[in-house]
């Protein structure tokens, strides 16, 4: 995982819909940690699936997603990866234009 050394107003954009999609799961996800304890016990068998550095740097938009961790990421957030990946779209493009 490389950070991008550029700004990029369109994956911040992106990063703050992560992050709005996770603290909307209500309470138990309020906190990265908390988020990826609670979706590793439920959903990944008690497998860590994602680093707390590594979501931070998703929230934050300072790293683009792989596809395989999208796909870990929609489940994640419960949310249909086809529809959370034309969300990320739109968001970005609607944000650069």
């Amino acid at each position: 995982m490389v950070e991008r050394k550029r700004y990029d107003p369109g994956l911040v954009r992106v990063g703050e819909l992560i992050t709005q999609k996770r603290k909307a799961l209500g309470d138990p996800y309020n906190t990265r940690e908390k988020f990826i304890a609670q979706t590793s016990k439920d959903i990944f068998g008690g497998k860590e699936w994602v680093s707390v550095r590594h979501l931070a740097n998703l929230e934050l938009g300072k790293n683009w997603i792989s596809i395989e961790k999208f796909i870990i990421l929609a489940d994640a957030l419960q949310q249909e990866p086809v529809s959370l990946f034309k969300e990320f779209i739109d968001t970005y493009r609607n944000e650069n234009g």
